[in-house]
């Protein structure tokens, strides 16, 4: 192995290290965004799901007069 495939494979292995850190990095940062998200989501169904019963109520309510 003579010097040039000595520089070029550690010039290789650190653009590798780079790479992976990275998409790591990237993957991490996903994964913390869906897990942060994941309270406003629930907050989210309580709120449609006491808005659709109360539209429930309501259409109940309007159809038993009405009928």
């Amino acid at each position: 192995m003579n010097m040039g495939q000595t520089i070029g494979t550690i010039i290789f292995v650190i653009i590798a290290l780079i790479v992976v850190a990275t998409v790591g990095s990237l993957i991490m940062s996903v994964i913390g965004l869906i897990f942060g998200l994941i309270p406003f989501l629930i907050k989210l169904a309580i709120w449609a799901g006491l808005i659709y019963l109360g539209w429930m109520v309501i259409r109940k309510l309007t159809h038993t007069t009405a009928g």
